[in-house]
């Protein structure tokens, strides 16, 4: 696999995780509900840097807002191996008090 230096590119792959991720998340939580959502960069030197961002829906143009920002802040020219995505769930506890809370 080749690395990417191309905002465009890392974008891209976004576009195409993005329905499995979300298939994925709909099997265990249909209402797509979630505490955080996040991205992960792995460069070309292997460090690597992740960055959540608190979300109660799985949202896309928000996932992609922070890979953006994780992009530009972080890369520093550097080559990028791996784009990740990911979701924190709610913790049971966390969303049986925020139902009592409606």
């Amino acid at each position: 696999a080749e690395d990417i230096h191309h905002w465009s590119e890392c974008e891209a792959i976004i576009e195409r995780l993005y329905p499995e991720l979300e298939r994925r998340l709909a099997k265990v939580k249909p209402d797509l509900l979630i505490a955080r959502q996040g991205v992960k960069l792995k460069f070309d030197d292997f460090q690597q840097t992740t960055q959540e961002h608190v979300w109660p829906r799985l949202n896309k143009a928000d996932l992609i807002a922070t890979a953006r920002k994780t992009w530009d802040e972080r890369r520093g020219g550097r080559g990028v191996r791996l784009v990740g995505l990911h979701v924190t769930l709610l913790d049971p506890q966390m969303e049986r008090q925020l139902v009592l809370g409606l």
